[in-house]
């Protein structure tokens, strides 16, 4: 017995330095695989210095901690500092160790947006993906100038003009819901008004009716406004960024709840006006063999058009890409 209890107590030491060595080779391993990060995260904030920006700024968690979470405050946040930093043509706010930089006049503004060349993402886009896909706002590169080249000519003016009776029958729904607030105290539109958005946008992007006016608490409709909450809130708190550790929050589960209803009432959608569009293919013909669509001409949506896009070579969108831009453009 005192042989083994020796034995254990020399064994102790060795499995203490093992320990050590292990912890050592571990915290060697994460600071080697971390240091370009960082060296990146310091060559940033050097360059960004000289420009103004909203404190206090914490080391790697940056401006994160002084973020509104919900929408609503986060919004009214970025217009305090845009009052703030008026005098200045920029600003920086930094979410965790990614800095943005906000522009405070519409001609610089106007400059980055109308730019072909400047069409990198930002690394915040990525949380759209699981929604938008790459599509024609979240994607880059060759796949971008392509999709917009196909894309371009279905934003006609001749659509707006088609769809002005379900811009007014909507708007009239609007208005009768206002008018019942006539004389009295004043109230927040914002909600009223956006549904009206949401189910013109609905009818023209898909030519569904989704009645959002009527029904603010469709299964549809809510998924759209919590999916747009919870990707900001994301956005905004670096320690969500990991897939993994998202999931572990009930935030994490939630969005993949949302997201199997966003897309599964797009995808439905897409193939009963693709069942649709092959049904009304009916043709006929006079005697010289010339050919013209039967029935009265009916205005075509955003999605129509898209499932009959082609590129330079003739090929059509997948069922994947057309769902990417639809998204999108419900999105946008």
């Amino acid at each position: 017995v005192a042989m083994e209890v020796m034995q254990g107590a020399a064994e102790g030491p060795q499995l203490l330095h093992l320990g050590a060595g292990v912890i050592t080779l571990l915290l060697t391993v994460v600071t080697v695989c971390s240091l370009p990060s960082l060296m990146g995260y310091w060559r940033r904030w050097w360059v960004m210095k000289p420009i103004p920006g909203v404190s206090p700024c914490y080391p790697v968690l940056g401006n994160a901690l002084l973020l509104e979470r919900e929408g609503e405050g986060f919004f009214k946040q970025l217009q305090t500092y845009s009052e703030e930093f008026k005098s200045w043509p920029l600003f920086k706010l930094w979410l965790g160790p990614l800095p943005l930089l906000i522009l405070c006049h519409a001609d610089s503004v106007e400059v980055i947006l109308t730019s072909s060349k400047h069409i990198e993402k930002s690394y915040l886009y990525k949380f759209l993906q699981p929604w938008l896909g790459t599509g024609l706002l979240t994607s880059t590169g060759d796949k971008w100038r392509s999709r917009r080249k196909m894309i371009t000519p279905t934003f006609h003016f001749a659509i707006l003009t088609d769809f002005l009776d379900v811009m007014n029958e909507q708007g009239n729904i609007l208005v009768e819901k206002l008018e019942k607030h006539v004389d009295k105290e004043p109230f927040d539109a914002f909600l009223d008004i956006t549904l009206c958005a949401l189910d013109i946008i609905c009818e023209t992007a898909m030519g569904k009716n989704v009645g959002a006016q009527e029904n603010k608490d469709s299964e549809y409709v809510r998924a759209i406004y919590r999916m747009s909450d919870l990707i900001q809130q994301r956005q905004k708190y670096p320690w969500l960024w990991p897939d993994l550790v998202y999931m572990l929050f009930k935030e994490g589960r939630e969005h993949e709840r949302n997201l199997k209803i966003l897309h599964n009432f797009t995808d439905t959608v897409i193939a009963e006006k693709a069942a649709e569009l092959e049904n009304t293919k009916q043709t006929k013909c006079d005697t010289d063999g010339n050919c013209e669509e039967s029935g009265s001409r009916k205005r075509k949506a955003f999605l129509d058009m898209l499932l009959s896009a082609t590129d330079d070579e003739g090929n059509k969108l997948s069922y994947r890409d057309i769902r990417e831009e639809v998204d999108t453009f419900m999105f946008e």
